[in-house]
């Protein structure tokens, strides 16, 4: 409860009820005035509406409008009286002419002696107008009713803000008490996450209050965090299961060199071992270049790059291997081809899909590059005739350390379509795989945005 009455979310409830409370009492304040007024400028214009249109009337005719104004006058709030020009009173039913300009505006006098009572003191508004004969009418009303009708409304404003008070402190309490819920669980989520539940996830309601998107947003943070970890942990047990075979040959290589006494021997053993050394070391090498590479920002270094550009550069760099194997290697390139990204990068992967094109390619074999704009998007193509994929593995050629059965005898490591498949994701391509019959086409297809 103590922790529950610090948080903010108790401040904000706070606030939300102070300020509902003043704006709430502002408002009552402005009705209460509101209502007050209009009935005083309502009573003052009917005043001097009357005054303007009886001021030109007949003294005895003046005479029989009061009698009958103050006869019906039951509730004794009239007054009506007509003087001379002396100020001497001549009837009606105040004896008194009050002090006030006699100019026809209505004015507020705030102690009048209540007609028939000797101490009866009240507040009243009255005109008072010249006639043409010099006489001086009198006309007024009494502001008790409006003053009695504002201490009405004042006493039920004032009823009504001690459960509007109420009513906003407990609205306050329950979303305070429902925030702080919200809260305690994510934290304890939090605490859960850290401590390796990492299968955990934040919970989410069914609005879209900023506290559900942002606990959306750590949900796909953690996801991503999760895939990096897997990810990790899939290149450290692949490197330890690709350095486990020749680490062991290489043992026993070494322990045979310790055993035998022919230096020539223990020289061509050394060596041998010395060349598996370099395998896993390419191996890792490899490895490490491809979790940099998936593992890299989206954009890193990108600027617009020609991939005609590229392509011809590593077509001019392998011909030389081609036309040593007697492969036909030709280029289609007719214009540039520009996208934005890492122009090494780009390189490395065309250039690992020529390598194996090359070297899966027998001697009088042919090899084509081609780079061309299909349907609006950019598409790198290397084909061969060389020894092709079988059917049953075709899925399976992406895969790290995948060597198919026709290409174990071929020197390689297995990772060199897993590293240009992760450059053509990082540039947001496609890396496809169809037959050629004989061989293989390898393409990389831009995403259509």
């Amino acid at each position: 409860m103590l922790e529950f009455l610090r948080s903010s979310a108790v401040r904000v409830a706070l606030v939300f009820v102070l300020v509902t409370t003043l704006a709430t009492t502002a408002v009552f304040a402005l009705v209460y005035l509101q209502i007050g007024d209009a009935n005083e400028k309502r009573n003052r214009l009917i005043l001097e509406t009357e005054a303007a249109k009886s001021v030109n009337r007949p003294v005895e005719q003046l005479r029989t409008a009061f009698d009958v104004r103050l006869t019906n006058d039951l509730r004794r709030i009239d007054y009506a009286a007509l003087f001379n020009a002396d100020h001497k009173f001549m009837f009606g039913n105040i004896d008194e002419l009050p002090a006030i300009p006699i100019d026809g505006k209505s004015h507020f006098v705030g102690a009048t002696r209540v007609p028939g009572s000797d101490n009866r003191i009240e507040p009243a508004i009255f005109v008072a107008r010249q006639r043409p004969d010099g006489n001086i009418m009198l006309l007024g009303r009494s502001l008790l009713e409006t003053l009695a009708f504002r201490r009405i409304v004042q006493r039920a404003l004032l009823a009504a803000l001690l459960p509007m008070l109420l009513l906003a402190l407990a609205t306050g309490a329950y979303f305070a008490r429902r925030s702080s819920r919200r809260l305690t669980i994510i934290h304890d989520a939090i605490a859960r996450i850290m401590k390796g539940d990492t299968d955990l996830r934040l919970p989410i309601g069914s609005g879209r209050d900023p506290i559900d998107k942002i606990s959306r947003d750590v949900n796909l943070m953690l996801d991503e965090i999760v895939r990096l970890l897997v990810q990790l942990k899939g290149v450290g047990d692949n490197i330890a299961h690709d350095l486990r075979s020749p680490l062991a040959v290489v043992h026993a290589q070494l322990e045979r060199g310790l055993e035998s006494s022919n230096d020539e021997q223990l020289r061509t053993i050394v060596k041998q071992a010395l060349s598996h050394i370099d395998k896993a070391m390419l191996a890792v090498a490899a490895l490490l270049r491809l979790a940099d590479v998936e593992y890299s920002p989206k954009s890193r270094n990108f600027r617009q790059i020609d991939l005609s550009a590229i392509c011809a550069d590593l077509f001019e760099f392998y011909e030389p291997l081609a036309e040593s194997k007697s492969i036909r290697m030709t280029l289609e390139s007719h214009s540039p081809v520009l996208i934005l990204g890492d122009g090494d990068l780009m390189r490395e992967a065309v250039s690992n899909l020529i390598g194996n094109a090359i070297k899966f390619t027998p001697e009088h074999g042919s090899v084509s590059i081609s780079v061309i704009q299909e349907d609006g998007v950019p598409v790198v193509r290397v084909r061969d005739s060389g020894i092709g994929v079988e059917p049953a593995e075709r899925d399976k050629i992406f895969q790290r350390f995948y060597r198919t059965s026709s290409g174990h005898r071929v020197p390689g490591s297995g990772l060199g379509l897993s590293i240009a498949a992760a450059i053509a994701n990082l540039h947001e391509f496609d890396l496809r795989f169809s037959e050629n019959n004989p061989g293989a086409v390898f393409e990389m297809v831009g995403r259509k945005r």
